[in-house]
């Protein structure tokens, strides 16, 4: 899958007029045309930062999920979330920790206190606070079986998401989220972060404030569609097998009968075939 949409945030530090920097950076790169790529080197999300020192870790864990579980999967801060579906009973977990800070050793005690935890269905980052002498964040890269119901949220980091076929939510603030090759059931939701959609089927409920919205459908099965642009908004479509549009040109559906796929956004939303 192409990249769809790059998403770019910065995070300035204000530091003492005595000190010998005046400020610190964090920021992101997201091109989740890489999602599918499960490690930490090749990971969909890139975060650089103007901290001088830098350490980083992995790890790999095999995790028991009890059947009907429900995964939830919290990322904080810069961290993102990678998952994919796979046909074995089992789940993975790869943890991608970075520190950064003025020295080594402060970077090196700063990712020592990282954590991941997993515990009642539940795996979560935890680290020491972010100020202008440190900052850190951990990537989560997880291989879950298919029919997974998950309940994943990241804020900056982004999520992306393959393979899969169960019951999922997902919610990220200026991160984007991206789906591709999967069925279900899904509701996607991002603050300012953008949304990519790339041959799902299912029910899906895809709701951004800010960010564009992708879908992306085979030629050979379109399901019921109906998208919904706020009013500094527009819809570009190229589907137009059966398409309804409103008199204002913000509201188009396709297909007949009770939409399978709802999309809303106050952005872009664009829906197409996939190339």
């Amino acid at each position: 899958m192409r990249t769809l949409f790059l998403v770019v945030a910065l995070l300035a530090f204000a530091i003492p007029s005595h000190a010998a920097y005046e400020r610190q950076i964090i920021g992101g790169e997201q091109d989740h045309s890489l999602g599918a790529v499960g490690d930490c080197e090749h990971f969909f999300n890139t975060t650089f930062t103007s901290f001088p020192s830098t350490v980083t870790e992995q790890e790999q864990r095999e995790l028991t999920l009890d059947d009907g579980e429900v995964l939830r999967v919290t990322a904080s801060g810069e961290g993102g979330v990678s998952i994919r579906g796979w046909n074995k009973p089992h789940a993975r977990l790869l943890v991608c920790r970075t520190a950064v800070a003025q020295t080594k050793t402060h970077a090196r005690r700063v990712l020592d206190s990282i954590t991941v935890s997993h515990r009642s269905g539940e795996i979560a980052t935890h680290g020491p606070a972010i100020n202008d002498t440190q900052a850190w964040w951990a990537n989560l890269i997880l291989y879950v079986p298919r029919r997974t119901t998950l309940n994943v949220n990241a804020g900056n980091g982004g999520i992306a998401m393959r393979n899969l076929s169960g019951n999922v939510s997902a919610h990220a603030t200026s991160g984007g989220i991206s789906v591709a090759t999967s069925s279900g059931r899904f509701r996607i939701e991002t603050e300012s972060g953008g949304i990519t959609l790339d041959r799902v089927t299912g029910r899906v409920n895809a709701l951004s404030r800010d960010g564009a919205i992708a879908f992306k459908a085979p030629k050979t099965v379109v399901p019921s569609i109906e998208a919904r642009a706020g009013s500094a908004g527009r819809i570009i479509c190229s589907i137009s097998d059966n398409a309804t549009w409103d008199a204002s040109r913000k509201v188009v559906r396709i297909g007949d009968g009770y939409p399978e796929v709802h999309l809303a956004t106050d952005a872009t939303i664009m829906i197409e075939h996939v190339r």
